[in-house]
Formats: structure tokens, C-alpha cells, sequence
């Protein structure tokens, strides 16, 4: 594995021309790996704040981030000495997908069914520890979902949709 300190700043922003292949054409695409610290949870969120800087969902987006690469690197491989996570945006004009990209982990992440705060409220008992950020992630994308990799990382994503009047 490499650490923050062995990313340099060259190998850590790839931007791939701008461009996916020509099959998709009208797409964006960037790419960044980030050192498995918390730390580096800020930094990533400023690469998506910076990057979709004028689209709606910009703020949104960068919430997104956060939860996802904090989630990677608490949840996942990604987190041990010398882990990384990557970042993948994709962006369209109609929308901007986000895939955080871990090292895999035991457990998949699942999207609670109902409030976990309400839940909890409700039956009087404490706030819950975890499960807060994916609701939050389901609330406001318009689309998300997980898969693996052949090399067992996994891919945590989220679509947030500009307004339709905009």
C-alpha cells in the first residue's frame, strides 16, 4: 500500500483529459487518490467542492464525499497503515456522480429503510452511532448504489440530478 506521503501530487490528481472515451460523449470524468487518514477526508471534499464548484449540487456533492470517504476508511481496508480510497467524478450536465473507491471490507453498505433518528425517537431510545450518513445519502441522491471489483475494492457511489429549471 502507499502512504499520503508517497502520493505525490502528481499521481494524486489524474484527470484523464477531461474525458471519458468517445462512447459517452458530453461526460467529464476526474479522478484522485487519497491517503486512508481522516485527514484526508477534508481534502477530497475540496477536490469535489472545487470540480463541481458551479453546479447546483455542489455543496450537496461535497457532503457526499465526506460521508463516503470517512465510511471507506472506518469501514474498509482502506483505513489500515498505508491505505488509500480514490475518488471518481463523473459529470454530465444533467447530473454529477460521485464514486468513492475503497479497499474493501467484510460487510456492504446498506442504506437504512427508514429514519434512524426518527426510528429512535420514536421508541425512546438513544440516537443511533451509524447508519446516519447513508440515510443522508439516500435522501439526497437521486440514485446510488455498491459494487466489487475482481480484486475485491469496492465502489460506493451517488448521482445527484441538477433542477430540472436549471
Amino acid at each position: 500500500m502507499i502512504s499520503g506521503s508517497d502520493i505525490d501530487r502528481e499521481e494524486k490528481w489524474r484527470p484523464f483529459g477531461g474525458r471519458v472515451a468517445a462512447r459517452r460523449p458530453g461526460m467529464l470524468r476526474w479522478e484522485r487518490r487519497f491517503a486512508g487518514t481522516p485527514d484526508e477526508v477534508g481534502a477530497a471534499r475540496t477536490f469535489v467542492s472545487q470540480l463541481f464548484a458551479d453546479a447546483p449540487f455542489a455543496a450537496n456533492a461535497a457532503w457526499v464525499t465526506g460521508e463516503l470517504a470517512t465510511n471507506a476508511i472506518r469501514h474498509s481496508a482502506s483505513g489500515r497503515p498505508g491505505g488509500t480510497f480514490t475518488v471518481a467524478l463523473y459529470r454530465r450536465p444533467t447530473f454529477g456522480e460521485i464514486h468513492v473507491i475503497d479497499a474493501g471490507g467484510p460487510k456492504e453498505p446498506r442504506l437504512p429503510r427508514q429514519d434512524p433518528v426518527g426510528a429512535a425517537l420514536a421508541d425512546g431510545g438513544d440516537l443511533p452511532e451509524s447508519g446516519l450518513g447513508l440515510y443522508g445519502i439516500g435522501a439526497l441522491a437521486d440514485r446510488y448504489g455498491t459494487y466489487r471489483h475482481g480484486d475485491g475494492s469496492r465502489v460506493v457511489w451517488a448521482r445527484l440530478r441538477c433542477d430540472r429549471s436549471g
